[in-house]
């Protein structure tokens, strides 16, 4: 246990509670796991720093602990941050993204309390910045999302690999309240349709959409009624638009925007198969709530989906390979029995694997807090 406390002090530093996102998500699971242990008398206390965020976070943190928002403002946010270190002197420190660790570093020569740092994956392209590779050198202890997140990690910067522990995510237990509330996939009849869920920007275009839309027009020759529902937004939207035009697939790509939470379950309920074939996933929380709902996924082969489907849960496919991808669509959207076999299998893999109380036992783990 950090600084051999018998019961210490956490501060977070956060990126925000309410925003949408993966890290977002992330970071709820992160301070219900503490409060929880709070609340058992494991901690004396979890103080929280936001970066982003003006409504207090409800539920609020339990007494005597605080929570602090920074308005958007990094310079608020390290001040903000150093004055909960020298009020409540932590014996720990935890930021949910690299960004967040560099309030530490221009204070220095000043002794630093301990503190651990939770990557995501992306943003390691960043290490190329001194100060951000300095955040994780002189970091306690660096928590991965996954092990394919870890190996990045530790082939950019050989010197962190014995301190990095791999935290396997989970799908957050406030979701699964609402979803359950809705109903899975009992109560819904499922259409061929393949569903993506990600963002659409023109600097990180690496999510498959490409591959997907262009792989729709083999598809439709065999599955006429075949779709693909495209979720979120972004820049490169009107040039993906534009894509499934010219490769005559436009009536059979469905752009959603951005969509509620309920709209999303309904979406993840009534498609058939979840498919994201990306170069860039750290991990991909999309891919075990698509699982959580009982459907069949498509990642790739260059990133961490294989540590998240598994055969038996679904297909990988090479990325970029529009014909690889047409074969992983017909299998699964040409086979009722499949794609229920193989989202089956995802549900109880998320269930007996990518869980809450797997995630708080591996993360109490990493920051030896048990």
């Amino acid at each position: 246990m950090p600084n051999g406390s018998s019961s210490p002090a956490i501060l977070l530093g956060l990126t925000g509670l309410s925003l949408d996102g993966g890290i977002a998500s992330v970071s709820r699971s992160i301070v219900k796991a503490l409060d929880e242990q709070r609340a058992d008398g494991r901690l004396t206390r979890v103080d929280r720093v936001l970066l982003h965020g003006e409504q207090a976070c409800s539920p609020p943190p339990p007494k005597p602990a605080r929570e602090v928002r920074a308005g958007e403002s990094p310079m608020r946010f390290a001040l903000q941050l150093w004055s909960r270190i020298l009020a409540s002197r932590p014996n720990l420190i935890l930021f949910d993204h690299l960004g967040l660790g560099r309030s530490l570093v221009p204070f220095l020569p000043i002794p630093l309390p301990r503190y651990a740092v939770f990557v995501h994956g992306l943003e390691l392209a960043a290490l190329e910045s001194r100060l951000r590779a300095d955040v994780l050198r002189r970091s306690w202890r660096i928590l991965a999302n996954s092990e394919h997140t870890a190996r990045e990690l530790a082939g950019r910067l050989p010197e962190v690999r014995e301190k990095t522990v791999v935290v396997p995510l989970c799908v957050e237990p406030a979701r699964i309240d609402e979803w359950t509330e809705r109903g899975r996939d009992s109560d819904v009849a499922r259409r061929p349709a393949a569903l993506i869920v990600g963002r659409m920007w023109s600097d990180q275009p690496g999510k498959g959409h490409d591959a997907l839309i262009q792989a729709m027009p083999a598809v439709r020759e065999r599955i006429p009624g075949a779709e693909l529902w495209i979720v979120g937004q972004g820049d490169d939207e009107p040039r993906l638009r534009a894509l499934a035009k010219n490769a005559g697939a436009e009536d059979a790509v469905v752009f959603h925007g951005r969509v509620s939470d309920a709209e999303l379950s309904r979406l993840y309920r009534t498609a058939s198969v979840f498919a994201m074939p990306s170069r860039q996933e750290g991990f991909g929380l999309v891919y075990i709530e698509a699982m959580w709902h009982g459907l069949a996924c498509i990642g790739s082969t260059v990133d961490a989906a294989g540590q998240v489907i598994s055969p038996d849960t679904g297909r990988l496919v090479p990325y970029g390979d529009v014909a690889e991808t047409s074969s992983a669509l017909l299998e699964i959207l040409g086979s009722e029995t499949l794609a229920r076999s193989l989202g089956d299998a995802g549900r109880r893999r998320v269930e007996e694997y990518f869980c809450f109380d797997r995630f708080k036992s591996d993360l109490l783990d990493a920051l030896e807090l048990k």
